[in-house]
């Protein structure tokens, strides 16, 4: 159970840190502004919009983790 722990634990913090990088890669779009105001604001949006599936992914893993460990075989 412990190198299952460990082994959805490392996923979790990947799919965790890119869901996380892509939404300060739309804050930075929305600050920078790199494209143009229009620009730079619909692909912020678009990349916010993707950032939500790693993320959701990590809470899905999240709650596997805690399942696991409360159920403690």
């Amino acid at each position: 159970m412990n190198e299952e722990l460990e082994v959805m634990k490392r996923a979790y913090r990947r799919v965790l840190m890119v869901g996380l990088g892509l939404l300060l890669v739309a804050f930075a779009l929305m600050l920078v502004k790199p494209f143009g105001r229009q620009g730079s604001l619909v692909l912020a949006i678009v990349i916010f919009v993707v950032a939500f599936i790693p993320l959701e992914f990590a809470r899905r893993i999240a709650r596997r983790m805690a399942m696991l460990a409360l159920r403690g075989e």
